[in-house]
């Protein structure tokens, strides 16, 4: 049996960068005046460590006492959310990726710009959600070119298409096809997350050679959901599970390639634990 791991996988830069960054504030203040908005990101074991050290997890900004310290979500912060922090004196540690800062000021941008906004993206995912905080909801979010066509008739003469970061770019290429037969002018900006591309990339290559693709990662994790549909989109038995204790060994027994992929949010010890696992079988 021989194990084989996806070029690209685990942690991406936004990830561990907002690990990293609540980890020292942690390192200097009292777990106690620390509160957590949402989960920073989409990992249960990460944030079941969280929890551990102290921090007081709310889904809700008013639940923050004043003069606390509030650790974001690496998804974003809402415009509210921010005024609020400042109005209540929340001392706010923002821990958003990047690349979701640079997607929120090209939607400023197509804004003041005149152009409708349409977003390749999920409407209840917090990166969203923090996305139309600051352009006054004024987007039309999609998730396959099906819905463009449903809403044809909602679409301007100039459109400007962006993606959730997490997204499938195949997807996202369909969406920017069916736009173009109902606009006059459209202004295309890749925002799906060199990251996120290159797992999606790497996963697609590996579910091709193996007998079983094994993806790990948080299953509310919208970029591990992601390698798991296209892995099983190939045609090749896939197995989604966040942890070493739901692995059913039984599985592999008879699989000569074992292929192992990880989500952006999953921690490498997790994979390392998983892997360790099913090496047993070759004992």
């Amino acid at each position: 049996m021989e194990i084989i791991k996806a070029r690209e996988m685990g942690f991406c830069f936004g990830v561990r960068r907002a690990i990293r960054r609540a980890e020292h504030i942690i390192s200097i203040i009292p777990g106690s005046d620390i509160y957590m908005l949402g989960e920073i990101i989409h990992n249960p074991q990460v944030m079941k460590k969280f929890k551990e050290k102290g921090i007081t997890i709310v889904q809700e900004i008013d639940k923050v006492p004043a003069h606390k310290y509030l650790i974001t979500r690496a998804h974003g912060v809402s415009k509210n959310e921010k005024d609020y922090a400042k109005k209540h004196n929340i001392r706010l540690i923002d821990t958003t990726c990047p690349y979701v800062k640079k997607l929120h000021q090209i939607a400023l941008s197509l804004k003041k710009e005149e152009y409708q906004i349409v977003i390749s993206g999920d409407i209840g995912h917090p990166e969203i959600k923090s996305l139309l905080s600051y352009i006054d909801n004024q987007a039309l979010v999609v998730q396959s070119a099906k819905e463009i066509k449903k809403q044809k008739n909602k679409l301007s003469k100039k459109v400007g298409l962006l993606s959730q970061t997490t997204k499938d770019i195949e997807q996202f290429y369909q969406i920017i096809k069916e736009i173009f037969k109902y606009c006059q002018e459209l202004r295309i900006f890749n925002t799906i997350c060199k990251a996120t591309r290159l797992r999606q990339e790497a996963t697609k290559e590996l579910a091709k050679i193996v007998d079983i693709m094994v993806v790990i990662g948080g299953l509310n994790s919208a970029n591990t959901n992601r390698l798991a549909y296209l892995s099983k989109k190939i045609g090749v038995e896939t197995y989604h599970i966040e942890d070493e204790k739901q692995l059913d060994l039984d599985l592999f027994k008879d699989k000569k390639r074992i292929g192992i992929t990880s989500g952006a949010s999953t921690p490498d010890y997790i994979t390392k634990k998983i892997i360790a696992e099913i090496e047993k079988l070759n004992k």
